[in-house]
This record gives C-alpha cells, structure tokens and sequence, in this order.
C-alpha cells in the first residue's frame, strides 16, 4: 500500500513539474479590467454610462391599456331621423406598448442629445377604431440649440397634457427643423420650419395642392416658479393644384387662377403652480385663434357625432380665390391631488368654426359650427409611475344652419350631444 501511494505522488509531482515548465515558456497576460455600469447623474434620474464611452442613456417606456365605452349614436338615420346605432361598438379595447430611448453625449459645443420613441398599438374598435400597427413616434437630434428630426411641434402648449379623451388643442408630432436660443431667467424663444402637409385640413371641396414651403412656427416661452407660459404664432401656405375649373359658380372659370394665399393661427397660454391647493396642483388657460389653419385649433377634416357631421377647411375656392376659414378655442384644465397617490382632473374647452358667406353660399355642404368638449378624471397611483383611472367625457357639436337648411328644415339635425367613459391602467418605466 505504501509502495503504491509513493508512485502516485511521485507521478503527481512529474505531471507538476512538467506543466509549470510549459508554463514559463507562454507569455504572461493580465486579464480585461471589467467595466461596472455607472450611475450618470449629470441628466437626472435613471442615466447611466454606456460601457467604455463618456455617453449617457436612458432605457424607458410605458405600458398602456384601456377599455373604453361610448354612448351609441343614429349615424344610419335617414334624412328624417328614422335609423338607429346598432352597427356601432359601443364598447372597444386598447393595448399600447412604448420604448424611449435617450442618449446623451459631452461636447466642446454642449451636448448632443439623441431622442428616439417606438409605439405600438393593438386597437378593438370603438373609441380607439381598429388600425393596428407600429409607429416611430419620435426620432430627433438635438445640439448647441437646434433640433433637427420628428418631434412635438414648437406650437404646441398644453397639447392635451391631462386628458384621457377628446382633442382640446393642437397636440402634433411632426417633422421639423427648429433652433431655440435661451436668454437666462427661463426666458427662450424658438423659430421653427415644420412639414405642411401634416397640418393640412382639406375638407371636401379645396383642392391642395404639394408642399412648396414648410409651416413657419415662432415662439416666446418663460419658466418660473411660479409655472410658465408661452405664446405662439403659425403661418401656414394655402395653395390649390386647381388652378383653372369651369364647373359651378363655387369655381374660377375659364381664364381666372387661383392665387396662393396663406394662412395664420396664434396661441396663448399659461400654465400656473398652486401648491397652496395641494402639492403639484397645476391650472391650465389657453386660447387661440386661427385664419386659415384649423389644425392649429386641434381639429381634423371631420368630426362627427351622431347624425351631425361638422366639415372643416382651412380653405374653399369660391370665385377664383381660396376663401379662408376663421376658427377660435379657448381651454381650462387643472388637476388636484387629494393625496400623494390620489389626483383628479378637470377639463373644458370651446371651439368655434365659421365660413365666409361667399362659401356657405356656393356650397351647403360648409356650415359654420362649434364644439363642446369637458370631463373629469379620478386617478390612483398605488407606487410611482403606476396609474389606474376613469375618465367621463361629455362632447356636443353643433351645425349653424345655412341658407339651403331653411328651405327643408326638416332635413337637418343641428345638434348631437355623446358622452364617453374610458378605464385605464398605465405603467411607465
């Protein structure tokens, strides 16, 4: 036994004795020092360094899902009321998925901000219709002050900040190229080329024609303490791609060409801190006015609820010249936080529409018209980022009758009133 435990050790030893001198002969490297995630508080909360750069990223997102019921309306009536809603979903789904994604970089020229937002969408219909898909929300650079890419338009103030539902002012992502200079004490100014066609609303009779010049944006805006406010301007580029029609006496004839013309909105707005009311009590009050450019206002080509349909366009040829369409909206909203984990909002906005009398005149189809929206929303936050609320949504839209509705009264419905409920569960990461 001890003979055989002697060659095992002595056999060991050889084995030793030979590896290490292999060893000796290789070249000796020290290992890849490991690089550790950074906290990168320079940007605020939740940056950290990407690995082996001085850049900062930011992962985010947000989680979205809804269930949403509205009132059903007679849109299958006929002329004389007769017809009822039941093609209608009175009730729908939404499930909404989001990635952000943020990186920021140090220069000798200030940083350089790279900004991207990826949304999904799988809708059921009702409120939230049935298109389903991907969309690049967002995608812009921004650098010693200019930002070049898609992203919220420098018209935009409360853009819709505290409701659920209903469109109460221009919220719009859109293409632009945009430079803002700061002054100091909160104080900058923006001037802004956006895309056109994505601002355009063409009714049914105005022919537009392709983008010759961007929108043109300005704006002033101040943040205080106290909140901040921001007052914006718009030009928007009215062209038509008829230029001769002999057609009805709502056309040029023979001969007469449609000039460009060129339209305007303005804004004003104030966003105002009350924590005497509550911490992170916020009032909102905007108003604007456009002469020629209604998305500007939050509106589309169409609204409708029920049996009255409302057509809006930013202009109607009418006797050899495009006839703009004035429209004006003002808005309140404010939010209030019962406790930390308990808020509620409360909203309202007019709008109104109205058309030349050349327009209304040639074509019955435009009436002037005007739309009510308020609602109120109770919304719990058991931990942070986490929220589950209802929201009650109150729409009326009204149709001012026009010289064609006075000969067949009975033809026309003025008014429709709808009122919309919308649950929904929202994570942000």
């Amino acid at each position: 036994m001890k003979l055989v435990k002697s060659l095992l050790l002595g056999t060991a030893a050889g084995f030793a004795a030979i590896a290490g001198a292999q060893a000796a002969d290789l070249p000796i490297t020290k290992a890849e020092p490991v690089e550790y995630v950074r906290v990168c508080s320079t940007h605020g909360a939740g940056f950290f360094y990407v690995p082996g750069t001085d850049s900062c990223i930011r992962i985010g997102g947000r989680v979205r899902a809804e269930f949403g019921y509205s009132q059903p309306q007679n849109t299958n009536a006929n002329l004389y009321g007769v017809g009822n809603g039941r093609r209608q979903d009175a009730t729908g789904f939404r499930a909404r998925g989001r990635l952000d994604i943020d990186v920021r970089t140090p220069t000798d020229y200030g940083t350089v901000r790279t900004f991207v937002r990826f949304q999904i969408d799988q809708n059921s219909g009702g409120l939230f219709g049935t298109s389903n898909g991907a969309l690049l929300d967002r995608a812009f650079i921004q650098f010693a002050g200019f930002t070049a890419g898609r992203t919220q338009s420098f018209f935009d103030f409360y853009a819709n900040d505290l409701n659920f539902g209903g469109n109460l002012d221009s919220d719009t992502n859109t293409n632009l190229f945009a430079y803002t200079a700061t002054f100091g004490s909160g104080f900058s100014a923006s001037l802004s080329l956006e895309d056109r066609n994505r601002r355009n609303v063409n009714g049914t009779v105005y022919d537009v024609a392709g983008q010759r010049l961007p929108d043109i944006i300005a704006n002033l805006k101040v943040d205080q303490d106290w909140g901040s406010a921001q007052l914006s301007g718009a030009l928007h580029q009215l062209n038509s791609a008829t230029i001769y029609q002999p057609w009805g006496n709502q056309y040029p004839t023979w001969g007469q060409r449609v000039d460009t013309t060129y339209g305007f909105a303005v804004q004003a707005g104030a966003k105002f801190k009350i924590p005497a009311l509550g911490k992170g009590d916020v009032l909102w009050l905007q108003a604007a006015y456009a002469d020629g450019a209604l998305n500007y206002l939050g509106l589309g080509s169409s609204d409708t609820i029920g049996r009255v349909n409302s057509i809006a366009a930013d202009g109607v040829i009418s006797n050899g010249d495009i006839k703009k369409t004035k429209g004006w909206n003002v808005l309140a909203a404010g939010v209030h936080y019962w406790t930390p984990g308990l808020r509620s909002t409360l909203w309202g906005s007019y709008t109104d529409v109205s058309y030349s009398s050349a327009v209304k005149w040639d074509n019955s189809a435009y009436r002037d018209f005007n739309l009510w929206q308020a609602g109120t929303a109770l919304i719990w936050s058991p931990v942070r980022q986490f929220d589950i609320g209802v929201e009650v949504l109150y729409r009326r839209l009204e149709n001012n009758r026009n010289w064609a509705d006075l000969t067949t009264p009975y033809h026309i419905k003025r008014s429709e009133d709808q009122f919309q409920t919308r649950l929904r569960v929202q994570r942000d990461f």
